[in-house]
């Protein structure tokens, strides 16, 4: 906030509050001397307007491409295995009498997937391996149930990877 007379403040300049989003909590961009590090500044600034400009995906988006793939509203999940992340398509869907959601739950699902598929810039990803399984989720001959697991290549390091550890 910048003082405009006293008692009176103004909003930050639209610069000092790109900074103050850019500057990692680690403060990285700050080298040994204390002098700020304008290139580390700069990269993850161009970062950030680069994942921007990546064509999101919303949950209606997702069912739309599973219904259009599959014909049904299987239940897509994220599960992370063996230190990796998969966006799965599991047997269940919407349609069954016996489906654990109500339709509202299973669009907050379907949200909260597309959530961090955005945030991990991995709505391609997403759409590609959905339109190019081969097989539908189901139950396979023996009684056991198949899901279509698409990996998502994210590193879990950054600031929401705890939530999978």
């Amino acid at each position: 906030m910048l003082v405009v007379a006293p008692g009176v403040t103004a909003p930050a300049p639209r610069a000092e509050v790109l900074r103050s989003r850019a500057a990692p909590a680690e403060s990285s961009s700050v080298g040994d001397d204390g002098a700020t590090d304008y290139q580390a500044v700069a990269a993850s600034l161009n970062a950030l307007l680069a994942k921007s400009q990546q064509p999101g995906i919303t949950g209606k988006d997702l069912r739309n491409l599973v219904m259009e793939r599959f014909g049904r509203s299987y239940d897509i999940r994220l599960a992370r295995l063996h230190g990796r992340m998969y966006l799965q398509v599991m047997w269940r869907f919407l349609e069954q009498k016996s489906f654990p959601l109500s339709p509202e739950e299973y669009m907050q699902q379907l949200d909260a997937v597309a959530e961090y598929l955005n945030d991990w810039g991995m709505a391609d990803t997403a759409r590609q391996g959905i339109m190019g399984a081969r097989k539908p989720p189901g139950y396979t001959g023996g009684g056991n149930a198949r899901c279509i697991s698409i990996p998502l290549p994210v590193d879990l390091s950054g600031a929401r990877g705890a939530e999978w550890q």
